[in-house]
Protein backbone atom coordinates (compact mmCIF):
# COMPACT_ATOMS: atom_id res chain seq x y z
CA UNK A 1 0.00 0.00 0.00
CA UNK A 2 3.01 2.25 -0.53
CA UNK A 3 1.59 3.51 -3.67
CA UNK A 4 -1.39 4.86 -2.13
CA UNK A 5 -1.32 8.50 0.07
CA UNK A 6 -1.97 7.05 3.60
CA UNK A 7 -4.19 10.62 3.92
CA UNK A 8 -6.62 9.30 1.34
CA UNK A 9 -6.90 5.78 3.48
CA UNK A 10 -7.72 7.66 6.59
CA UNK A 11 -10.30 9.63 4.88
CA UNK A 12 -12.17 6.78 2.99
CA UNK A 13 -12.16 4.64 6.20
CA UNK A 14 -13.34 7.68 8.02
CA UNK A 15 -16.30 8.81 5.69
CA UNK A 16 -16.96 4.84 5.29
CA UNK A 17 -17.48 4.21 8.83
CA UNK A 18 -19.43 7.14 9.41
CA UNK A 19 -21.67 6.02 6.73
CA UNK A 20 -21.95 2.17 8.22
CA UNK A 21 -22.77 4.01 12.04
CA UNK A 22 -25.39 7.11 10.67
CA UNK A 23 -27.27 4.55 7.99
CA UNK A 24 -27.77 1.71 11.14
CA UNK A 25 -31.01 3.80 12.81
CA UNK A 26 -32.94 4.15 9.26
CA UNK A 27 -31.81 0.21 8.90
CA UNK A 28 -33.05 -1.14 12.13
CA UNK A 29 -35.46 0.91 14.31
CA UNK A 30 -38.81 2.45 13.24
CA UNK A 31 -40.13 3.91 16.34
CA UNK A 32 -38.83 6.87 18.29
CA UNK A 33 -36.61 6.03 21.22
CA UNK A 34 -35.92 9.69 22.66
CA UNK A 35 -32.08 8.90 21.25
CA UNK A 36 -30.56 11.85 19.26
CA UNK A 37 -28.77 8.81 17.45
CA UNK A 38 -31.37 5.87 16.97
CA UNK A 39 -34.21 8.37 15.85
CA UNK A 40 -31.30 10.21 13.75
CA UNK A 41 -33.14 8.27 10.24
CA UNK A 42 -35.25 8.13 7.40
CA UNK A 43 -38.52 9.91 7.40
CA UNK A 44 -40.88 7.74 4.84
CA UNK A 45 -43.35 9.81 2.74
CA UNK A 46 -47.19 9.33 3.13
CA UNK A 47 -47.32 7.12 -0.40
CA UNK A 48 -45.11 4.66 2.42
CA UNK A 49 -46.53 5.19 5.70
CA UNK A 50 -49.69 6.56 5.30
CA UNK A 51 -50.98 9.59 6.96
CA UNK A 52 -53.65 11.83 5.98
CA UNK A 53 -54.22 14.31 2.82
CA UNK A 54 -56.18 17.44 2.98
CA UNK A 55 -56.79 20.36 0.90
CA UNK A 56 -57.86 23.32 2.52
CA UNK A 57 -59.85 26.87 0.48
CA UNK A 58 -59.21 30.08 2.31
CA UNK A 59 -62.59 31.54 2.38
CA UNK A 60 -61.21 35.25 0.76
CA UNK A 61 -64.98 36.14 0.53
CA UNK A 62 -64.93 37.17 4.31
CA UNK A 63 -61.68 39.47 3.58
CA UNK A 64 -63.65 41.63 1.62
CA UNK A 65 -66.36 41.40 3.66
CA UNK A 66 -64.27 42.73 6.67
CA UNK A 67 -62.85 45.32 4.10
CA UNK A 68 -66.01 46.57 3.42
CA UNK A 69 -67.15 46.63 7.11
CA UNK A 70 -63.70 48.53 7.74
CA UNK A 71 -65.06 51.18 5.43
CA UNK A 72 -68.26 51.67 6.74
CA UNK A 73 -66.92 52.47 10.26
CA UNK A 74 -64.72 54.43 8.85
CA UNK A 75 -66.72 56.76 6.99
CA UNK A 76 -69.10 56.62 10.55
CA UNK A 77 -66.30 57.97 12.48
CA UNK A 78 -65.23 60.52 9.75
CA UNK A 79 -68.99 61.75 9.62
CA UNK A 80 -68.96 62.28 13.01
CA UNK A 81 -66.13 63.84 13.53
CA UNK A 82 -67.39 66.48 10.64
CA UNK A 83 -70.93 66.71 11.90
CA UNK A 84 -72.23 64.89 8.95
CA UNK A 85 -75.75 63.27 9.89
CA UNK A 86 -76.06 60.02 7.90
CA UNK A 87 -79.83 58.69 6.93
CA UNK A 88 -78.43 55.01 5.90
CA UNK A 89 -75.79 52.75 4.80
CA UNK A 90 -76.35 49.58 2.24
CA UNK A 91 -73.33 47.40 2.39
CA UNK A 92 -73.98 44.03 -0.40
CA UNK A 93 -69.63 43.52 0.07
CA UNK A 94 -69.73 44.83 -3.58
CA UNK A 95 -70.11 48.39 -3.06
CA UNK A 96 -71.05 50.71 -0.21
CA UNK A 97 -73.57 53.34 -0.33
CA UNK A 98 -73.80 55.99 2.05
CA UNK A 99 -77.00 58.53 1.94
CA UNK A 100 -76.23 61.55 3.91
CA UNK A 101 -78.68 64.73 4.85
CA UNK A 102 -76.78 66.74 2.41
CA UNK A 103 -73.72 66.99 -0.17
CA UNK A 104 -71.85 69.88 1.61
CA UNK A 105 -69.59 68.03 3.55
CA UNK A 106 -68.64 65.11 1.32
CA UNK A 107 -65.59 66.31 -0.27
CA UNK A 108 -63.70 66.72 3.25
CA UNK A 109 -65.11 62.89 3.77
CA UNK A 110 -63.23 61.99 0.83
CA UNK A 111 -60.40 63.16 1.43
CA UNK A 112 -60.06 61.87 5.46
CA UNK A 113 -61.08 58.59 3.66
CA UNK A 114 -58.48 58.32 1.16
CA UNK A 115 -55.60 59.00 3.70
CA UNK A 116 -56.37 55.51 4.93
CA UNK A 117 -58.03 53.77 1.94
CA UNK A 118 -55.83 55.07 -1.32
CA UNK A 119 -56.52 52.42 -3.64
CA UNK A 120 -61.01 52.13 -3.42
CA UNK A 121 -63.33 54.06 -6.28
CA UNK A 122 -64.49 56.89 -4.20
CA UNK A 123 -67.23 58.39 -6.14
CA UNK A 124 -69.85 61.25 -4.69
CA UNK A 125 -73.24 61.75 -6.48
CA UNK A 126 -75.32 64.25 -5.00
CA UNK A 127 -75.71 63.36 -1.75
CA UNK A 128 -74.74 59.80 -1.67
CA UNK A 129 -70.98 57.99 -1.97
CA UNK A 130 -70.22 55.12 -3.35
CA UNK A 131 -67.24 52.76 -2.40
CA UNK A 132 -65.80 50.00 -4.36
CA UNK A 133 -63.08 47.54 -4.94
CA UNK A 134 -61.35 46.66 -8.38
CA UNK A 135 -60.20 43.23 -9.22
CA UNK A 136 -56.40 44.21 -8.77
CA UNK A 137 -56.85 45.39 -5.02
CA UNK A 138 -59.38 42.32 -4.48
CA UNK A 139 -56.62 40.20 -5.58
CA UNK A 140 -53.90 42.00 -3.83
CA UNK A 141 -55.47 41.09 -0.53
CA UNK A 142 -56.31 37.44 -1.79
CA UNK A 143 -52.87 37.01 -2.52
CA UNK A 144 -51.66 38.66 0.71
CA UNK A 145 -53.80 36.34 2.30
CA UNK A 146 -52.96 33.15 0.78
CA UNK A 147 -49.39 33.70 1.32
CA UNK A 148 -50.00 34.57 5.25
CA UNK A 149 -52.29 31.65 5.49
CA UNK A 150 -49.26 29.51 4.30
CA UNK A 151 -47.08 30.28 7.17
CA UNK A 152 -49.48 30.43 9.38
CA UNK A 153 -50.25 26.81 8.36
CA UNK A 154 -46.67 25.92 8.24
CA UNK A 155 -46.06 26.89 11.92
CA UNK A 156 -49.17 24.78 13.33
CA UNK A 157 -48.58 21.74 11.74
CA UNK A 158 -44.45 22.27 13.05
CA UNK A 159 -46.30 22.90 15.88
CA UNK A 160 -48.17 19.96 16.35
CA UNK A 161 -44.78 17.69 15.62
CA UNK A 162 -45.12 16.59 12.57
CA UNK A 163 -42.69 15.48 10.38
CA UNK A 164 -41.68 16.41 6.86
CA UNK A 165 -45.29 17.59 6.05
CA UNK A 166 -45.85 19.08 2.25
CA UNK A 167 -47.87 22.22 2.90
CA UNK A 168 -47.63 24.30 -0.66
CA UNK A 169 -50.44 26.20 -2.25
CA UNK A 170 -53.14 24.55 -5.05
CA UNK A 171 -54.67 26.76 -7.26
CA UNK A 172 -55.72 30.55 -6.53
CA UNK A 173 -57.57 30.00 -2.82
CA UNK A 174 -56.41 26.11 -1.80
CA UNK A 175 -53.47 25.16 0.52
CA UNK A 176 -52.54 21.29 -0.02
CA UNK A 177 -51.25 19.32 2.97
CA UNK A 178 -49.92 15.51 3.23
CA UNK A 179 -49.18 14.78 6.16
CA UNK A 180 -46.76 11.57 6.32
CA UNK A 181 -47.96 8.98 9.87
CA UNK A 182 -50.61 11.32 11.48
CA UNK A 183 -52.18 9.02 13.89
CA UNK A 184 -54.68 11.68 15.14
CA UNK A 185 -55.85 13.42 12.05
CA UNK A 186 -59.19 15.18 14.08
CA UNK A 187 -56.62 17.06 16.26
CA UNK A 188 -55.18 18.75 13.23
CA UNK A 189 -58.01 19.29 11.16
CA UNK A 190 -59.11 21.36 14.66
CA UNK A 191 -56.14 22.94 14.59
CA UNK A 192 -56.41 24.26 11.13
CA UNK A 193 -59.70 24.48 11.51
CA UNK A 194 -59.81 27.74 13.94
CA UNK A 195 -58.87 31.29 12.87
CA UNK A 196 -57.26 32.24 16.43
CA UNK A 197 -57.91 35.71 15.78
CA UNK A 198 -57.81 36.75 20.07
CA UNK A 199 -58.19 40.17 20.89
CA UNK A 200 -58.89 41.81 24.36
CA UNK A 201 -61.59 44.22 25.07
CA UNK A 202 -63.36 45.53 27.48
CA UNK A 203 -66.91 45.05 29.14
CA UNK A 204 -69.25 47.53 28.64
CA UNK A 205 -71.78 46.35 31.59
CA UNK A 206 -73.51 50.02 31.95
CA UNK A 207 -75.90 49.72 29.42
CA UNK A 208 -77.94 47.17 29.83
CA UNK A 209 -80.46 48.39 27.42
CA UNK A 210 -78.86 47.80 24.60
CA UNK A 211 -77.92 43.74 25.70
CA UNK A 212 -81.39 43.42 26.76
CA UNK A 213 -82.48 44.16 23.54
CA UNK A 214 -79.67 42.66 21.87
CA UNK A 215 -78.61 45.49 20.11
CA UNK A 216 -75.34 46.93 19.71
CA UNK A 217 -74.88 50.43 19.93
CA UNK A 218 -72.52 52.13 17.75
CA UNK A 219 -68.67 51.39 18.68
CA UNK A 220 -70.20 48.52 20.38
CA UNK A 221 -70.60 44.46 19.34
CA UNK A 222 -72.38 41.72 21.41
CA UNK A 223 -70.84 38.67 21.85
CA UNK A 224 -71.64 34.95 23.26
CA UNK A 225 -69.77 33.08 26.01
CA UNK A 226 -67.81 30.49 24.69
CA UNK A 227 -69.50 27.77 27.14
CA UNK A 228 -73.12 29.27 27.03
CA UNK A 229 -74.36 30.69 24.52
CA UNK A 230 -77.22 32.42 25.76
CA UNK A 231 -74.83 34.67 27.92
CA UNK A 232 -74.05 37.78 26.35
CA UNK A 233 -71.33 40.42 26.88
CA UNK A 234 -71.60 44.09 25.32
CA UNK A 235 -68.31 44.57 24.41
CA UNK A 236 -66.20 47.63 22.94
CA UNK A 237 -65.60 47.65 18.93
CA UNK A 238 -61.68 48.06 19.28
CA UNK A 239 -59.86 45.94 20.78
CA UNK A 240 -57.38 47.53 23.23
CA UNK A 241 -54.51 45.04 22.41
CA UNK A 242 -54.58 41.49 19.99
CA UNK A 243 -52.83 38.65 19.49
CA UNK A 244 -50.75 40.42 16.63
CA UNK A 245 -48.56 41.47 19.95
CA UNK A 246 -48.52 37.79 21.02
CA UNK A 247 -44.80 36.66 21.31
CA UNK A 248 -45.28 33.96 23.44
CA UNK A 249 -47.69 31.67 24.31
CA UNK A 250 -47.33 28.09 26.88
CA UNK A 251 -50.04 25.98 28.61
CA UNK A 252 -49.78 26.30 32.32
CA UNK A 253 -52.14 25.60 35.48
CA UNK A 254 -53.50 27.92 37.62
CA UNK A 255 -53.88 25.82 40.94
CA UNK A 256 -57.52 27.36 41.53
CA UNK A 257 -58.97 27.92 37.54
CA UNK A 258 -56.97 24.23 36.37
CA UNK A 259 -55.55 24.04 32.69
CA UNK A 260 -54.88 27.15 31.81
CA UNK A 261 -52.72 29.09 28.66
CA UNK A 262 -50.24 31.77 29.70
CA UNK A 263 -49.02 34.92 27.51
CA UNK A 264 -46.34 36.94 27.02
CA UNK A 265 -46.35 40.74 24.88
CA UNK A 266 -43.85 42.10 23.00
CA UNK A 267 -43.07 45.91 23.90
CA UNK A 268 -45.48 47.48 22.20
CA UNK A 269 -48.19 44.76 23.91
CA UNK A 270 -47.52 45.38 27.00
CA UNK A 271 -47.75 48.80 26.92
CA UNK A 272 -51.31 48.80 25.39
CA UNK A 273 -52.01 45.95 27.98
CA UNK A 274 -50.59 48.01 30.83
CA UNK A 275 -52.69 51.27 29.87
CA UNK A 276 -55.68 49.30 28.94
CA UNK A 277 -55.47 47.86 32.78
CA UNK A 278 -54.92 51.01 34.65
CA UNK A 279 -57.25 53.23 33.54
CA UNK A 280 -59.87 50.18 33.69
CA UNK A 281 -59.25 49.09 37.71
CA UNK A 282 -63.07 47.71 38.92
CA UNK A 283 -64.00 46.46 35.00
CA UNK A 284 -63.88 43.03 33.33
CA UNK A 285 -61.71 42.55 30.56
CA UNK A 286 -62.92 40.16 27.79
CA UNK A 287 -60.63 37.84 26.26
CA UNK A 288 -62.22 37.42 22.90
CA UNK A 289 -60.96 34.45 20.37
CA UNK A 290 -62.58 34.29 17.17
CA UNK A 291 -65.28 35.98 17.79
CA UNK A 292 -66.57 34.20 21.40
CA UNK A 293 -65.52 35.26 24.99
CA UNK A 294 -63.21 33.26 26.54
CA UNK A 295 -63.36 34.63 30.01
CA UNK A 296 -64.14 38.07 30.86
CA UNK A 297 -62.42 38.56 34.62
CA UNK A 298 -62.26 41.55 37.04
CA UNK A 299 -59.36 44.07 36.59
CA UNK A 300 -57.53 44.28 40.14
CA UNK A 301 -55.01 45.81 39.72
CA UNK A 302 -52.85 47.56 37.01
CA UNK A 303 -51.16 44.68 34.95
CA UNK A 304 -47.73 46.03 33.67
CA UNK A 305 -45.94 43.42 33.34
CA UNK A 306 -46.39 42.63 29.97
CA UNK A 307 -47.41 38.50 30.74
CA UNK A 308 -50.97 37.22 31.91
CA UNK A 309 -52.81 33.94 31.72
CA UNK A 310 -56.33 33.30 29.79
CA UNK A 311 -58.60 30.49 31.94
CA UNK A 312 -61.39 28.92 30.53
CA UNK A 313 -62.16 25.35 31.75
CA UNK A 314 -59.50 23.76 29.55
CA UNK A 315 -58.33 20.43 29.25
CA UNK A 316 -54.51 19.72 28.92
CA UNK A 317 -55.43 19.42 25.55
CA UNK A 318 -56.83 21.91 24.69
CA UNK A 319 -54.64 24.28 26.29
CA UNK A 320 -51.18 22.82 24.71
CA UNK A 321 -53.69 23.46 21.10
CA UNK A 322 -54.71 26.61 22.51
CA UNK A 323 -51.27 27.55 22.88
CA UNK A 324 -50.20 26.17 19.32
CA UNK A 325 -52.39 28.34 17.99
CA UNK A 326 -51.50 31.72 19.86
CA UNK A 327 -47.87 30.52 18.96
CA UNK A 328 -48.45 30.82 15.17
CA UNK A 329 -50.59 33.81 14.76
CA UNK A 330 -54.11 34.33 13.40
CA UNK A 331 -55.12 32.85 10.09
CA UNK A 332 -56.44 36.15 7.90
CA UNK A 333 -59.21 34.12 6.58
CA UNK A 334 -60.97 30.97 7.95
CA UNK A 335 -60.10 27.48 6.18
CA UNK A 336 -62.38 25.09 5.18
CA UNK A 337 -61.95 21.53 4.27
CA UNK A 338 -62.47 20.86 0.84
CA UNK A 339 -61.16 17.29 0.19
CA UNK A 340 -60.21 15.26 2.50
CA UNK A 341 -58.36 11.42 2.27
CA UNK A 342 -56.64 8.70 4.94
CA UNK A 343 -53.87 6.89 3.62
CA UNK A 344 -53.59 3.37 5.27
CA UNK A 345 -49.98 2.03 5.94
CA UNK A 346 -51.05 -1.41 4.31
CA UNK A 347 -50.47 0.63 0.90
CA UNK A 348 -47.02 2.27 1.90
CA UNK A 349 -45.70 -1.75 2.84
CA UNK A 350 -46.59 -2.67 -0.13
CA UNK A 351 -44.56 -0.48 -1.78
CA UNK A 352 -41.59 -0.80 0.78
CA UNK A 353 -41.56 -4.39 -0.47
CA UNK A 354 -41.94 -3.78 -4.19
CA UNK A 355 -38.96 -1.43 -3.85
CA UNK A 356 -37.06 -3.52 -1.48
CA UNK A 357 -37.39 -6.49 -4.34
CA UNK A 358 -36.32 -4.67 -6.93
CA UNK A 359 -33.23 -2.68 -4.77
CA UNK A 360 -32.07 -6.37 -4.16
CA UNK A 361 -33.09 -8.44 -7.85
CA UNK A 362 -31.05 -5.10 -9.62
CA UNK A 363 -28.20 -5.41 -6.95
CA UNK A 364 -27.88 -8.91 -7.44
CA UNK A 365 -28.13 -9.26 -10.87
CA UNK A 366 -25.24 -6.21 -11.18
CA UNK A 367 -23.36 -7.82 -9.09
CA UNK A 368 -23.23 -11.15 -11.02
CA UNK A 369 -22.77 -9.49 -14.16
CA UNK A 370 -19.72 -7.14 -13.08
CA UNK A 371 -18.25 -10.47 -11.48
CA UNK A 372 -18.88 -12.47 -14.56
CA UNK A 373 -16.95 -9.58 -16.91
CA UNK A 374 -14.25 -8.30 -14.68
CA UNK A 375 -13.33 -11.45 -11.95
CA UNK A 376 -11.80 -9.92 -9.07
CA UNK A 377 -12.15 -6.43 -10.23
CA UNK A 378 -15.74 -7.11 -10.37
CA UNK A 379 -15.92 -8.13 -6.86
CA UNK A 380 -14.42 -4.98 -5.51
CA UNK A 381 -16.75 -2.52 -7.50
CA UNK A 382 -19.67 -4.75 -5.38
CA UNK A 383 -18.36 -4.12 -2.31
CA UNK A 384 -18.14 -0.05 -3.44
CA UNK A 385 -21.80 -0.87 -4.56
CA UNK A 386 -22.86 -1.89 -0.90
CA UNK A 387 -20.74 0.99 0.28
CA UNK A 388 -23.01 3.33 -1.61
CA UNK A 389 -26.07 2.06 -0.67
CA UNK A 390 -24.77 2.69 3.20
CA UNK A 391 -23.49 6.12 2.54
CA UNK A 392 -27.19 7.10 0.88
CA UNK A 393 -29.16 6.20 3.14
CA UNK A 394 -26.92 7.51 5.99
CA UNK A 395 -27.25 10.99 4.22
CA UNK A 396 -30.49 11.13 3.85
CA UNK A 397 -31.35 10.03 7.50
CA UNK A 398 -28.47 12.80 8.45
CA UNK A 399 -30.24 15.80 6.97
CA UNK A 400 -33.89 14.12 7.92
CA UNK A 401 -35.27 13.81 4.27
CA UNK A 402 -38.52 12.36 3.65
CA UNK A 403 -38.48 8.87 1.49
CA UNK A 404 -41.10 8.40 -1.00
CA UNK A 405 -41.65 6.18 -3.92
CA UNK A 406 -39.73 8.19 -6.31
CA UNK A 407 -37.03 8.17 -3.83
CA UNK A 408 -36.55 4.36 -3.35
CA UNK A 409 -37.08 4.34 -7.48
CA UNK A 410 -33.73 7.39 -7.22
CA UNK A 411 -31.98 4.60 -4.96
CA UNK A 412 -32.67 1.65 -7.42
CA UNK A 413 -31.74 4.31 -10.42
CA UNK A 414 -28.43 5.05 -8.16
CA UNK A 415 -27.45 1.28 -8.00
CA UNK A 416 -26.76 1.15 -12.19
CA UNK A 417 -25.27 4.90 -12.04
CA UNK A 418 -22.71 3.65 -9.16
CA UNK A 419 -21.62 0.29 -11.13
CA UNK A 420 -21.34 2.73 -14.54
CA UNK A 421 -18.29 4.85 -12.77
CA UNK A 422 -16.91 1.67 -11.79
CA UNK A 423 -17.09 0.67 -15.44
CA UNK A 424 -15.54 3.08 -17.01
CA UNK A 425 -12.45 2.51 -14.60
CA UNK A 426 -12.26 -0.33 -15.44
CA UNK A 427 -12.22 0.06 -19.05
CA UNK A 428 -9.71 2.67 -18.90
CA UNK A 429 -7.31 0.47 -16.74
CA UNK A 430 -7.85 -2.41 -19.56
CA UNK A 431 -6.79 -0.24 -22.18
CA UNK A 432 -3.33 1.02 -20.22
CA UNK A 433 -2.70 -2.15 -19.72
CA UNK A 434 -2.02 -2.62 -23.15
CA UNK A 435 0.49 0.13 -23.18
CA UNK A 436 1.95 -0.19 -20.13
CA UNK A 437 3.45 -3.56 -18.46
CA UNK A 438 3.63 -1.07 -15.00
CA UNK A 439 0.97 -1.84 -12.91
CA UNK A 440 0.69 0.93 -10.25
CA UNK A 441 0.96 3.38 -12.94
CA UNK A 442 -1.48 1.66 -15.29
CA UNK A 443 -4.12 1.92 -12.30
CA UNK A 444 -2.93 5.26 -11.76
CA UNK A 445 -3.70 6.36 -15.55
CA UNK A 446 -6.88 4.30 -15.98
CA UNK A 447 -8.41 6.45 -12.80
CA UNK A 448 -7.00 9.63 -14.15
CA UNK A 449 -8.50 9.43 -17.52
CA UNK A 450 -11.76 7.76 -16.22
CA UNK A 451 -11.89 10.59 -13.96
CA UNK A 452 -13.10 13.54 -16.80
CA UNK A 453 -15.72 11.06 -18.30
CA UNK A 454 -17.38 10.57 -14.35
CA UNK A 455 -17.51 14.46 -13.44
CA UNK A 456 -18.99 14.97 -16.92
CA UNK A 457 -21.80 12.48 -16.51
CA UNK A 458 -22.35 13.36 -13.04
CA UNK A 459 -22.18 17.10 -12.75
CA UNK A 460 -24.71 16.49 -15.73
CA UNK A 461 -27.36 14.74 -13.63
CA UNK A 462 -26.95 16.91 -10.57
CA UNK A 463 -27.73 19.72 -12.75
CA UNK A 464 -30.93 18.41 -13.80
CA UNK A 465 -31.48 17.24 -10.62
CA UNK A 466 -30.99 20.47 -8.99
CA UNK A 467 -33.80 21.67 -11.87
CA UNK A 468 -35.93 19.32 -10.58
CA UNK A 469 -35.84 19.88 -7.06
CA UNK A 470 -36.24 23.79 -7.83
CA UNK A 471 -39.33 23.39 -10.15
CA UNK A 472 -40.88 20.25 -9.17
CA UNK A 473 -42.71 19.89 -5.54
CA UNK A 474 -43.45 17.16 -3.28
CA UNK A 475 -42.62 13.35 -4.55
CA UNK A 476 -40.51 15.25 -7.44
CA UNK A 477 -38.37 16.70 -4.66
CA UNK A 478 -37.94 13.40 -3.45
CA UNK A 479 -36.58 11.97 -6.12
CA UNK A 480 -34.29 14.18 -6.63
CA UNK A 481 -32.65 14.31 -3.34
CA UNK A 482 -32.36 10.59 -3.21
CA UNK A 483 -30.81 10.48 -6.99
CA UNK A 484 -28.21 13.87 -6.28
CA UNK A 485 -27.37 12.00 -3.13
CA UNK A 486 -26.84 9.06 -4.90
CA UNK A 487 -24.65 10.77 -7.29
CA UNK A 488 -22.17 12.09 -5.04
CA UNK A 489 -21.80 9.01 -3.08
CA UNK A 490 -21.10 6.90 -6.43
CA UNK A 491 -18.35 9.41 -7.03
CA UNK A 492 -16.94 8.91 -3.49
CA UNK A 493 -17.11 5.36 -3.66
CA UNK A 494 -15.96 4.88 -7.19
CA UNK A 495 -12.86 7.58 -7.34
CA UNK A 496 -11.88 6.70 -3.40
CA UNK A 497 -13.18 3.70 -2.43
CA UNK A 498 -12.61 1.70 -5.20
CA UNK A 499 -9.09 2.94 -5.61
CA UNK A 500 -7.72 2.41 -2.14
CA UNK A 501 -9.48 -1.50 -2.71
CA UNK A 502 -7.95 -1.66 -6.14
CA UNK A 503 -4.24 -1.13 -4.40
CA UNK A 504 -5.69 -2.96 -1.39
CA UNK A 505 -5.84 -5.94 -3.63
CA UNK A 506 -2.71 -5.61 -5.54
CA UNK A 507 -0.40 -5.04 -2.86
CA UNK A 508 -1.48 -8.13 -0.68
CA UNK A 509 -2.61 -10.31 -3.84
CA UNK A 510 0.69 -9.81 -5.12
CA UNK A 511 0.17 -9.14 -8.26
CA UNK A 512 2.25 -8.37 -10.91
CA UNK A 513 -0.01 -7.58 -13.62
CA UNK A 514 -3.71 -6.88 -14.28
CA UNK A 515 -6.08 -9.60 -15.47
CA UNK A 516 -9.16 -7.83 -17.03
Amino acid sequence: MKNYPLWKIFIVIILLSLGIIFAIPSLLYKENTGSWYLDNRLNLGLDLQGGSYLLLEVQTDVLIKEEFENFSDTIRIISRENRVKINNIENNDEVLKVRFDSGDKLKIIREEFLKNYRSVNFVITNNIISITIDEIYKKSIQDAAIKQSLEIVRKRIDESGTKEPLIQRSGRYRILLQLPGVKDPERIKDLLGKTAKLNFHMVDDDDTKSLSLNIAPFGRMIVSDIDNEDIKYLLEKKSRVGGENLIDAYASFDPTEGHAVSFRFDTTGAQKFGKATSANIGKRFAVVLDGVVITAPVINSAITGGSGIITGNFTSQEATDLAVLLRAGALPAPLEIVEERSVGPGLGADSIAAGKIAAIIGMVLVCIFMVLIYGSFGFIANISLIANLFIIIALLGTIGATLTLPGIAGIVLTIGMAVDANVLIFERIKEENFKNKKIYETIKKGFDRALSTILDANITTLIASLLLFIFGSGPIKGFSITLSLGVIASMFTALMLTNLLVHFYISFASKKEINL
